[in-house]
């Protein structure tokens, strides 16, 4: 990726044939596209790169077992056969694992319910390369994989497989391959108007977060893919937009291993018929996630009491004496789901909803998060703006391709002869040519390491967090051997990839390193805190800052995980 005053030198004297806001998984997504199809094209985000909903899912690249209770087959299908081309595409990134539903005594009809379920799944996915069948497996085998559980309730479990990832990684290696294909990608560009001529857009006008100033793009077409901050950019052109989103509020929880013994994912169902999932993910578990109507400020989504209470309700359910409580808990965060208002349906080109297939919209009072779709959904909007909302982690390609059909609808004179189809299902992510050079790559990428004296667990974490970029870190500590240092004592990340994250992926702020290219802030806040004077300084060095900056960074850390971290004060009591 080029920096951002390179980004900022270059977008300043052409015109685009395609302006992205929002550089989440479907901004990034339409990006990759666009570029790869021939487009000259700029990704835009107000903030960082997947600093929204794209850094705060479950982690999965899945085919939305939950949906078939909503007959959403065919959406479950699509899922099925993303999930399948990730894994062959990312293999670093995106990869298989196994998940454990345990039944339990006099759970008969849960049990049934299940079963049929994941035969039905296993069905959708058949085809797929490297499909495996669910099985049912007994209690011994279940107790092995998850010691955790109660032993006097668990009587056998059923054992599906998924893929799991990382969300915020994900965006970036799309962006990378975005920006490898011609596209130009920038953080902390907020648009704050457009220029229409002829009712369509021609220039977006920005301000630099970073510097404070003003920057205009030209260009031919426009995508807004802002997720629950859509309204709010259409408002820019025409404050009397009837708004289109829902958003619905999910929050998970970090707890250690230690607290919550557990080789496998579960799935768990909760009491309310929803479904939990705990996930050891990154040496730590993951449980999540919670799912209710959202009314409060868009940018800074807070967790509380009653969500956090749920969770541990929902887990402890299974786990007999080995109960979690809030203490229990390293860090907690909250995402936004942007889902489609059901009463604006006329609107929506994609989406099949009950109102959108005939039947009666429902009402206010009638609405809740439970009978709201999960597809996405693509408009029109003023100034020949193309809006797409909704949608998944896994299916953002095909959101990618939908999104590009409706540019080329509206704006004939960008399609070319390379514009009709898309690449990107061939489009290997992480830096390979392809699934050899993927293993050739991280044998040698590892051999190099281990004679850096780089333990077994940074080693793997540095090859699935960054590809064959992993390559380039091992080189900071050829010229620095102390960066091999861990960050934070429990987890594997080391400093030397502050200085790769800082060079080679427009990471500006200790938020962005510390949240999305290094997850620890997810993991758990103390050590993250504990951490950050060390990290800054080192920033500091490639930056140039000086310390009233340190000390903004620092604060600017502190707010942004105690703001959103209620659980700070229960650690402490």
């Amino acid at each position: 990726m080029k920096t951002r005053n390179q980004v900022l030198e270059l977008a300043s004297f052409r015109e685009f044939d395609l302006v992205v806001i929002g550089a989440g998984i479907v901004g990034a997504g339409i990006a990759q596209d666009a570029a790869c199809r021939g487009l000259s094209v700029i990704v835009i985000d107000q903030d960082d790169f997947a600093s929204g909903t794209s850094s705060r899912t479950t982690k999965l690249v899945h085919g939305g077992l939950r949906y078939l209770e909503k007959f959403q087959f065919k959406l479950t299908s699509t899922l099925c056969q993303e999930r399948a081309l990730l894994e062959q595409l990312a293999p670093h990134l995106v990869q298989d694992f196994s998940f454990v539903l345990p039944l339990i005594k006099g759970s008969f009809i849960t049990q049934i319910k299940a079963a049929l379920g994941l035969t039905l799944y296993d069905m959708l996915a058949f085809a797929q390369p490297g499909a495996q069948p669910h099985q049912r497996i007994g209690r011994k085998e279940v107790l092995e994989a998850a010691p955790v559980l109660d032993r006097e309730d668990v009587i056998g479990g059923l054992k599906f497989h998924d893929a799991i990832t990382d969300d915020s990684r994900l965006v970036l290696e799309v962006l990378k391959s975005a920006s490898n294909n011609g596209a130009l990608a920038i953080n902390y560009l907020q648009a704050t108007g457009f220029g229409i001529e002829q009712n369509k857009i021609k220039t977006v006008v920005c301000r630099d977060r970073i510097n404070g100033q003003e920057i205009t793009l030209n260009c031919k077409a426009c995508v807004n893919a802002t997720g629950v901050w859509i309204d709010h950019v259409t408002k820019l052109i025409d404050k009397h937009w009837d708004e289109r989103v829902l958003p619905a509020k999910g929050i998970h929880i970090m707890v250690p291993p230690s607290a919550f013994e557990t080789n496998t994912a579960l799935f768990l169902p909760a009491y309310d018929g929803r479904y939990i999932f705990v996930i050891p993910w990154q040496r730590a578990i993951m449980i999540g996630t919670t799912d209710s109507l959202y009314s409060g400020e868009l940018n800074k989504p807070l967790p509380n009491a009653d969500e956090v209470d749920y969770l541990l309700s929902a887990v402890n359910k299974y786990t007999g004496e080995h109960r979690l409580n809030r203490s229990d808990v390293t860090a907690a965060w909250a995402g936004l789901r942007p889902l489609v208002d059901p009463h604006k349906h006329a609107f929506n080109l994609n989406q099949a909803t009950d109102s959108g297939n005939g039947k009666h919209a429902l009402s206010s009072d009638q609405i809740t998060t439970a009978n709201i779709s999960r597809e996405h959904a693509i408009f029109t909007g003023p100034g020949g703006m193309i809006g797409v909302l909704g949608g998944k982690l896994t299916n953002y390609r095909l959101m990618a391709g939908e999104v590009l059909e409706q540019v080329f609808l509206k704006f004939p004179e960008l399609i070319h002869p390379a514009a009709r189809t898309s690449r990107t299902q061939r489009m290997m992510l992480g830096g390979w040519l392809d699934r050899q050079d993927y293993l050739t790559q991280t044998a040698a990428i590892a051999a190099k390491a281990r004679k850096l004296s780089i333990e077994p667990a940074t080693i793997a974490h540095l090859i699935a967090t960054y590809g064959k970029d992993a390559q380039r870190i091992l080189e900071v500590i050829d010229h620095e051997p102390q960066l091999s240092e861990r960050i934070c004592p429990d987890f594997p990340p080391i400093m030397a990839e502050i200085p790769h994250c800082v060079q080679a992926e427009m990471a500006v702020s200790l938020e962005d390193l510390l949240s999305r290219r290094v997850r620890l802030a997810q993991l758990h806040h103390q050590q993250c805190l504990a951490a950050a004077p060390k990290v800054a300084r080192l920033m500091q060095n490639i930056l140039s800052w000086d310390d009233k900056r340190i000390t903004a960074e620092l604060k600017a850390l502190q707010n942004s995980l105690g703001s959103m971290e209620w659980e700070m004060n229960v650690v402490k009591r």
